[in-house]
């Protein structure tokens, strides 16, 4: 997506949290994908399903993503999982139960780096709805720009 010049530091947050966090490019795929289901974002999701598969996920753990029922074995991915779609899906601050199942396996700076990518990714998904970006097949029409 060409965003405009003022959105400069908006361009360096993304490649800080795509290329500059201690998550795997697998943790980092799987947290932008429960993004993109969540805000229905079909422009991210149509990008990072090919990324993703770059870095090791299947098709049926792409499906599950998009289907918004995604499960791991590696705890690390379980966890940023279950994060993205807590944070994604009620608005009220974790517990101290829901914070220690996050930080266990993500450690508190995994836990920043999540919250970080999270945002950064609806912030995009939402730019794109308002400018009416959608995947290549969908952007038929489209006349906002």
């Amino acid at each position: 997506m060409q965003l405009s010049a003022g959105a400069g530091p908006l361009q360096e947050l993304g490649a800080a949290v795509r290329y500059r966090t201690r998550m795997s490019a697998r943790t980092r795929e799987i947290a932008i994908l429960a993004v993109a289901a969540a805000t229905g974002s079909d422009f991210e999701r149509y990008a990072h399903e090919r990324v993703g598969r770059a870095v090791g996920l299947t098709d049926e753990e792409l499906s599950t993503l998009a289907a918004g029922t995604f499960t791991s074995e590696d705890p690390t991915e379980t966890a940023a999982y279950s994060l993205c779609r807590r944070l994604q899906d009620d608005p009220r601050p974790l517990d101290q139960d829901e914070y220690e199942a996050a930080v266990t396996p993500l450690g508190r700076e995994g836990v920043v780096e999540l919250v970080v990518l999270i945002g950064y990714y609806r912030t995009l998904a939402q730019l794109m709805d308002v400018f009416a970006i959608g995947a290549p097949s969908s952007r038929k029409g489209s006349t906002r720009h």
